[in-house]
């Protein structure tokens, strides 16, 4: 009986020590701008015609109509969109145009939205013109 419990409790020490080297790793949850619940953000990243690094983003809920649709230009800001057509169907195609002038280029930015309320929406075209001014 001694010999048995001598051996338990040499078995007991050794699972304790076995299992105590185990330490649940440390959870790092990432910080991430928060969005209301069921909005969208798409970015179409490009450069504009002097090589300047430049985004058109919009945003729009599931099974709504898109809306906040800007263009920005690294060292220059936004662009001021306008829409200037629309055209219906199953997918439709939103083209919007802006204007702004910077500090040595006028820039004129063209943006192509297509989709609907169903499937969703996305950019399908972004250029932006730089012309000396």
């Amino acid at each position: 009986m001694k010999k048995s419990i001598t051996l338990l409790v040499a078995t007991l020490a050794f699972t304790v020590c076995l299992f105590s080297s185990f330490t649940p790793a440390k959870i790092t949850i990432p910080c991430k701008k928060m969005l209301p619940p069921g909005v969208i953000t798409v970015t179409k990243n490009f450069t504009t015609s002097n090589g300047l690094p430049a985004v058109a983003t919009l945003q729009y809920t599931s099974g709504q109509v898109y809306s906040s649709i800007t263009v920005t230009i690294q060292g220059e800001g936004n662009v001021p969109l306008t829409s200037v057509s629309h055209s219906t169907g199953t997918i439709y195609a939103d083209r919007f145009k802006g204007y702004k002038a910077g500090s040595y280029y006028e820039y004129f930015a063209d943006v192509l939205v297509t989709g609907n309320p169903t499937i969703g929406w996305q950019i399908a075209e972004a250029s932006a013109e730089a012309v000396v001014i």
